[in-house]
């Protein structure tokens, strides 16, 4: 009876912790409601998520100025820490600036099923996402991933009235399904192992230490194959090229930044689980999958002619940079990849933003199509070249500073083994490479003349505003990166 009472104390006391969690769960419902019961009920809705966002957020704030340290909830299965607190944050921020992007997203607006149903799988996806960050057990982990990638699914088949369409959605769920099998497996061997789901405690390391390499091995490359599916590094990147080719643009921009935020998040916070297990097989994955990610990404990424296709592999290029990071400990990335992130995720929705407006405007869908259009609108091709130059990591961007900080990062670790030596040297080649896709846009933009008549469309420049307003930051921030401080 004790623990009985003991668990529901636990509960009751929780309940106010997660204050930014409940209000996405009320905006859920919200919008929920509103699109049953009130008609034309648009323009309500957007306010109505955005509001939500932006309270969560404030809660967020409120709740890291006056936290330190971590907590477990819910009997064990949240934790509340400051590092999962900005993580949120961020991924609120990617969602505040994806929710603006749907509404200017011509596939979505014409949709017709309308919008509203849309925005909720959208909350969805949010409210899975805070869950992931805060999962302290297997248990919740797992039905965060499956919460996100249910939502995604979703958004990707929304408009999937065409062949290759449907055909892009149904590769998504197909490796999702594999993906989350063998994930499932790999926590059922620890499970086995161990006697307990526990993320944050001795129990879980000890219990792995006392298996031995093989089976340790096992479990956590197992593991590892759902976090893979997510981040879509290589090699279970195979779904990403056509599902974020054949998604709406703003669609695209939402996957390549939030959900990807949020599982970096929750690796972050597992590196210590990771890392502490004896001759952990973790540091090999994370060598071989940032170097075959950083490689295949940058190389594949210069044959394409789509803009989404490319950005695509430009993504996975992305995490292979990103998850070099995962080698050192704990202690010493917050920041670095807190920096990183952010900035990734201004320039990848600035750059599918400028994409969207260019085909609504143009009705150009592909690199080729952008011939001679900087000329129709030099302002947003400038803003373009700032992008690519950013996203290369040239200065003076922020993507320069954020590659920089990666590099500088890794160098002490670099110089006392050759392996992480050898992969700061596939990353800087890579973004060589990169330079020949990225700059084959502004190439098309300002160098080469349209080869017929370009013809204009009527459209709103909202678009135009927010990448002229993420440009500014990316190079205010590459002038001045103190202002970006976690």
């Amino acid at each position: 009876m004790q623990n009985i009472t003991q668990s529901t104390n636990d509960i009751l006391n929780s309940i106010p912790q997660l204050k930014s969690e409940w209000t996405i769960i009320i905006g859920f419902l919200m919008v929920i409601l509103l699109d049953l019961f009130v008609k034309k009920s648009k323009v309500i809705v957007f306010i109505t998520a955005m509001l939500t966002l932006l309270i969560s957020a404030a809660f967020l704030i409120i709740q890291i100025t006056h936290f330190d340290g971590s907590k477990l909830l819910f009997n064990g299965m949240f934790s509340l820490t400051k590092a999962g607190i900005l993580f949120k944050f961020v991924v609120l921020f990617a969602s505040a600036l994806s929710l603006i992007f749907f509404y200017q997203d011509e596939r979505l607006k014409n949709n017709p099923k309308g919008i509203n149903d849309f925005i909720t799988i959208f909350m969805g996806s949010v409210l899975g996402m805070f869950f992931l960050i805060s999962s302290a057990n297997l248990l919740m982990f797992y039905l965060s991933i499956e919460m996100i990638s249910l939502a995604s699914y979703l958004m990707v088949g929304y408009n999937a009235y065409q062949n290759k369409q449907a055909e892009a959605g149904i590769k998504y769920v197909l490796f999702g399904a594999v993906a989350s099998a063998i994930m499932l497996y790999g926590i059922s061997l620890i499970y086995g192992f161990t006697g307990t789901m526990d993320l944050y405690g001795n129990d879980l390391v000890n219990g792995l230490n006392q298996i031995g390499t093989g089976g340790t091995t096992l479990a956590i490359v197992l593991f590892m194959v759902g976090i893979g599916f997510k981040l879509s590094f290589v090699p279970f990147h195979f779904w990403t090229p056509d599902a974020y080719q054949e998604a709406p643009t703003s669609v695209t921009s939402f996957l390549t930044t939030a959900p990807k935020i949020a599982v970096f998040g929750l690796l972050y916070l597992m590196i210590p689980v990771l890392q502490g297990v004896q001759n952990s097989v973790f540091p090999q994955i994370i060598l071989i999958v940032a170097a075959a990610s950083m490689i295949l990404g940058n190389t594949v990424a210069i044959f394409q002619d789509n803009p989404k296709r490319m950005m695509a592999y430009s993504s996975i290029g992305h995490t292979g940079f990103i998850l070099m990071l995962f080698l050192l400990p704990q202690a010493t990335i917050l920041k670095a990849l807190l920096f990183y992130l952010s900035i990734y995720m201004l320039m990848n929705v600035g750059t599918l933003m400028s994409f969207a407006h260019l085909e609504n405007k143009f009705g150009a869908t592909l690199i080729s199509g952008y011939k001679g259009l900087g000329k129709l609108v030099p302002i947003l091709a400038i803003m373009i070249v700032v992008l690519m130059v950013s996203l290369t990591g040239l200065p003076p961007t922020a993507g320069f500073i954020a590659k920089f900080i990666v590099f500088s990062s890794l160098i002490n670790l670099a110089y006392a083994d050759v392996w992480v030596a050898s992969l700061l040297a596939t990353a800087a080649l890579t973004t060589v490479i990169s330079l020949f896709f990225y700059l084959k846009i502004p190439l098309n933009l300002f160098m080469k003349k349209a080869e017929n008549e370009t013809q204009s469309n009527k459209t709103s420049n909202l678009l135009v505003v927010f990448v002229g307003l993420i440009s500014f930051v990316i190079i205010v921030l590459g002038l001045f990166p103190s202002i970006l401080s976690f």
